[in-house]
């Protein structure tokens, strides 16, 4: 009595009932999911914003400094100010970058990008981009300055 006829209609150890009870999984694509995670993303940073502009609006900048360029404090990785003059209001936007190094690393160009966002300008273009080289000796020295080029590297 142990062989039922319900036990002969059993795949792979499930019974019909079973097989029914469990829906498909769905698929879920590469795209959805990149989708959701940008839209995640641009959510947080909306979220965030208003955080940034408080602490812009009571330190007066926000910094981010590199670590390998000589003068890290001349040439931020990023610098977002406030700009409050007579004249001109709005945001200066400074970024820079390594333009060239030798393999030998005993020359160094870092390329500075300073962009203004003004809502109150007294009129000109007042954007700049400036070039600044070091040298030094071996691996070992202490970079010097050595000339400003006033466009691209």
């Amino acid at each position: 009595m142990s062989d039922t006829p319900a036990q002969s209609n059993d795949i792979d150890g499930v019974t019909p009932s079973q097989t029914e009870a469990i829906p498909p999984q769905p698929r879920r694509s590469t795209a959805r999911r990149l989708g959701c995670g940008l839209a995640l993303l641009f959510w947080f940073t909306a979220l965030l914003t208003p955080c940034a502009l408080f602490y812009l609006a009571s330190h007066g900048e926000i910094r981010l400094n590199h670590r390998d360029i000589p003068q890290s404090h001349a040439h931020p990785l990023l610098l977002v100010s406030l700009v409050s003059e007579a004249e001109d209001r709005g945001l200066r936007i400074e970024t820079s970058w390594k333009a060239n190094s030798l393999s030998d690393e005993t020359m160094l160009c870092v390329q500075t990008s300073v962009r203004f966002l003004l809502w109150e300008y007294s009129g000109g273009n007042q954007n700049v981009r400036y070039c600044d080289c070091y040298a030094r000796q071996d691996a070992d020295a202490i970079w010097e300055y050595v000339k400003t080029y006033g466009d691209a590297c």
